[in-house]
């Protein structure tokens, strides 16, 4: 007798799910047709990816391994604890996680790259979110308090295996997968182009030993050595896809080229736009990205002339009817240029770009007010001291002095064609990008960036002020950090898309959930156990985020979502859906 083991896929019409069966074809002597014996260990995910069932779970590691669906083999979920014992731990944070990881891609691509040790990253991000105050090399505490998943109680050793397996390689093959899995989900696209924001922030750090830690300045004012990191979002979902750290002392206009060999290696979509602010203009980035292949939008500093030109040769006629862009209230208009950005080998040397030009009618009477009293209350000023004006300050830009022969000043008077200038370009501003970009688009575009300031300033609350004294030790954090990120700006986007920024901010949302409890009974696993009592509002809360099965919710939960999110969309003058 001859054993034959297959995977058979079947495509389920009625709810289009995928589910593989496996098959075994057994060949008896003297029998014409095999029996065959089939058994679903499973189905396939939204992106592809395998998601086991009970069956292929209870499979030996031999028998996984031998289907060909996975590299490492699975252990069965929710089995830690003495079964013995009745438990009951908080679930419902680590529950939403759970599910914002698996939604968002970060559960398939860290198991793709890191298939030793996803596991336990994943704890770590857990804990570091749940437990924002507690040392991340010590999580315990949260293995005592909450149900978390995949693994046993944590050990030192396989924290630390975790720790080293995060190295530079493996953190681009992760950007890869992430940002191809997400790419093949269809997510994060406008106009199937993918927008990234770009941005810097810094780092504070006590650590002296650091070779990335540098004295530099940052917005905080800190008197300490810090890290530069620059970090990659999408404007659609504000997911952070990519980072780079830098050295302390690093300027943002000199860490670019570096950044797009790595976008590249990474095989970050062909098209993608990067939109950055004024700290990352110069010249020379702008013929980076020239020749770079990437689409671009940087904005464009006042004190460049081809922000003075632009604003000289648009004033009369910007305020026409035809540049209003009407969703935004302010006028466009927009200059074709040429760039020289000579390229090794074939390629053209010369590339057209645009200078995209914006006015905010408001903000212009506002700024001019604001000048106007500034300059009066300057001549004031120069009046009763004289030795304000130098020739490179505000004072000697927008003033003139009279002196007497003796070089006595006797008179203080405006400098009427600067001041008119300086009035003049109140309201506008600028980016200089490709070309082919509707002002609208534009708009759209960088409008969003807020949504990297929500990255910052998840990250930064987190990393606080590292202490490390190995840079693989700064280098793992960092990492593990970026994960929790991902998690937190997903959520954040779901928080967005249901407009619970009316009734919570992370913080509010995640007390509301983080209590409720799961039982597990003395005798059975966790997957035999059931959540405790909920209140209405963490139930909506879990209909929303998809963290439990609506059939353990009450039955009205999913109706009062939708009014819910009607009533908000009607109070913030949103068409219903």
């Amino acid at each position: 007798m001859e054993e034959k083991n297959s995977i058979i896929r079947h495509f389920n019409k009625n709810n289009g799910v995928t589910y593989l069966y496996w098959g075994r074809s057994v060949y008896v002597p003297g029998q014409n047709h095999p029996d065959v014996v089939k058994r679903c260990i499973g189905k396939l995910d939204a992106g592809g990816e395998f998601e086991p069932n009970k069956t292929f779970l209870s499979f030996t590691s031999e028998e996984q391994l031998a289907t060909g669906l996975v590299e490492e083999p699975y252990y069965p979920p929710y089995t830690r604890g003495d079964t013995d014992v009745h438990e009951s731990k908080m679930y419902g944070f680590v529950a939403l996680l759970e599910g914002a990881a698996r939604q968002s891609g970060l559960w398939q691509s860290l198991r793709r790259v890191f298939p030793n040790d996803w596991r336990m990253m994943l704890f770590i991000a857990e804990a570091m979110m749940s437990y924002p105050s507690r040392s991340l090399y010590r999580p315990k505490h949260f293995h005592d308090v909450c149900w978390h998943t995949y693994i046993d109680m944590p050990t030192e050793h396989a924290i630390t295996s975790a720790l080293e397996a995060i190295d530079p390689p493996s953190i681009q093959r992760f950007f890869t997968d992430f940002e191809a899995r997400r790419a093949k989900g269809g997510l994060d696209a406008i106009e199937e182009m993918l927008v990234l924001a770009l941005d810097t922030t810094s780092i504070s750090t006590y650590s002296a030993m650091l070779e990335a830690a540098k004295w530099g300045r940052n917005k905080e004012g800190d008197a300490l050595r810090q890290i530069n990191l620059l970090m990659i979002c999408s404007i659609v979902s504000g997911i952070p896809l990519y980072y780079r750290p830098l050295a302390g002392n690093t300027a943002e206009t000199t860490s670019l080229e570096d950044t797009l060999s790595e976008l590249k290696s990474a095989q970050f979509r062909k098209g993608a736009m990067i939109v950055t602010d004024r700290g990352m203009y110069s010249m020379e980035n702008v013929k980076l990205l020239l020749r770079s292949g990437f689409r671009f939008l940087i904005g464009l500093p006042s004190t460049t002339s081809l922000y003075s030109d632009a604003i000289a040769e648009a004033e009369p006629s910007i305020l026409d009817t035809a540049n209003l862009c009407r969703r935004w209230e302010v006028y466009g208009w927009t200059k074709a240029i040429e760039v020289e950005a000579p390229r090794r080998g074939r390629g053209a040397n010369v590339h057209p770009v645009c200078i995209y030009l914006f006015l905010n009618p408001d903000k212009r009477r506002d700024e001019q007010i604001s000048w106007s009293k500034r300059f009066a209350e300057d001549r004031e000023s120069l009046e009763k001291d004289p030795s304000l004006w130098k020739k490179n300050n505000r004072y000697g830009t927008y003033f003139t002095l009279t002196r007497d022969t003796r070089g006595k000043v006797v008179s203080v008077e405006h400098n009427t064609q600067a001041q008119r200038a300086r009035l003049t370009e109140c309201g506008y501003f600028a980016f200089i990008g490709s070309p082919g970009l509707k002002a609208d688009d534009v708009l759209r575009f960088t409008g969003n960036r807020d949504y990297i300031e929500k990255d910052y300033e998840a990250y930064k609350s987190r990393m606080k002020r590292p202490r490390h004294h190995l840079d693989e030790n700064l280098e793992a954090k960092i990492f593990l950090v970026f994960i929790s990120t991902i998690l937190e700006m997903w959520i954040k986007r779901k928080m967005d898309e249901y407009l619970l920024w009316d009734e919570y901010d992370f913080k509010s949302l995640r007390d509301e959930v983080f209590s409720a409890k799961w039982h597990k009974p003395a005798g059975k696993s966790f997957d035999k156990g059931k959540l405790g009592e909920l209140p209405t509002k963490t139930q909506k809360l879990f209909h929303i985020f998809g963290t439990v099965k609506d059939s353990i919710l009450r039955d009205d939960i999913p109706k009062e979502v939708e009014r819910d999110l009607q009533r908000r969309r009607k109070k913030h003058g949103l068409p219903p859906l």
